[in-house]
């Protein structure tokens, strides 16, 4: 607060000084109306300060990031992926006359939910032969794949 007074007073001085050694004419009414702003100018330096305390900075820690909670967005993707296991189990079945169990697994990447693995256990082919079930396979991989559009990669399709 000192060094504000001393700045203010300062200026007003200095202005004050130069007013006075001024001829009278238009160029001494300009300069003096360029000292006038000057002071003001001077005056308002703390309010700059305050503007750029209350800005928000877009780097490190601030108010405007706010932590995940995580026990919550476990709940709400796992039971997607219940969903999801419950659907898929129900159309495999359905199109291949088979007795399944399906798991996928997920994961939270960049505030989204990701597939990371799917896998697909053929308890009984059903009406399948020894030489067809190979096929089935397959087929299911590819179809799973389709299903919750994801690579064929992440598919895994067993006995």
């Amino acid at each position: 607060m000192k060094a504000y007074i001393l700045s203010v007073c300062g200026a007003v001085i200095i202005s004050a000084l130069v007013v006075i050694l001024l001829p009278d004419g238009k160029t001494g009414k300009f300069i003096n109306g360029i000292l006038k702003l000057f002071c003001l100018l001077v005056m308002l330096v703390p309010l700059f300060g305050f503007i750029r305390d209350f800005r928000i900075e877009q780097g490190g820690e601030v108010a405007s990031e706010i932590a995940l909670d995580e026990d919550f967005i476990d709940h709400f993707y796992g039971e997607i992926a219940a969903e999801e296991e419950a659907m898929l189990k129900k159309r495999l079945e359905e199109e291949y006359s088979v007795t399944l169990s399906v798991q996928i697994g997920w994961e939270f990447v960049e505030y989204a939910y990701n597939i990371s693995n799917v896998s697909i256990k053929i308890e009984n082919f059903g009406m399948y032969g020894e030489d067809e079930h190979i096929l089935v396979i397959s087929e299911i991989r590819n179809r799973a794949s389709e299903i919750l559009q994801t690579d064929t990669e992440v598919i895994s399709v067993y006995e």
